[in-house]
């Protein structure tokens, strides 16, 4: 121990004293300190809807569901739009995909709406990756190393297997679907 220090005991006056400490307590019995906010956020279980407070009270840790009902809105009237022609399309904010005009025309009589209604995107294509071998063997080979040309020639041959390969999946693009009014009017 330096000698400048001078040990003080567990049991001294010195180690610890009794202090009379204020500040905000939530419900919990959480304390905040001088933290109000946090506290209340804490205590509560629902508040008013601090973005439109015409909306109402919600849930505490949720979220306003008309607030993003508007923001949807909002998003979709600002999309890009162009005419339907026959690619995958998907429900706006949805989960909902189709791959052909039949399988869109039996949605909407389903659903009741008119093909003007409709909020549909373009779907975007989900391609498989190329890989790239001295980065999936980055943990395994000498540092700056790199795979043998054999393996190269492989992992080619692969990369130029997946660039042919049609998409994996689909997923909703940034472009609205603009169908015709008369869309399900059989076709002459």
């Amino acid at each position: 121990m330096p000698a400048d220090k001078k040990p003080v005991l567990y049991e001294s006056d010195e180690a610890a004293s009794l202090q009379t400490v204020t500040g905000w307590v939530s419900r919990t019995g959480r304390f905040w300190g001088q933290d109000e906010h946090m506290a209340r956020y804490d205590g509560s279980t629902h508040r008013v809807c601090s973005q439109n407070p015409a909306h109402g009270v919600v849930e505490t840790r949720g979220w306003c569901r008309m607030c993003r009902e508007e923001r949807m809105d909002a998003k979709f009237a600002s999309m890009p739009r162009r005419a339907y022609d026959g690619e995958p399309v998907a429900v706006f904010d949805g989960d909902t995909y189709f791959f052909d005009a039949e399988a869109i025309a039996d949605w909407l009589v389903d659903n009741d709406i008119k093909p003007e209604d409709a909020r549909l995107v373009f779907c975007k294509p989900n391609m498989a990756s190329e890989i790239d071998p001295n980065e999936h063997f980055v943990d395994d080979l000498p540092e700056d190393g790199e795979v043998s040309d054999r393996l190269m020639a492989a992992f080619d041959a692969l990369n130029a297997a997946i660039r042919e390969e049609p998409p994996l999946s689909w997923c909703p693009g940034e472009v609205a679907v603009i169908l015709p009014p008369d869309f399900l009017e059989p076709s002459q």
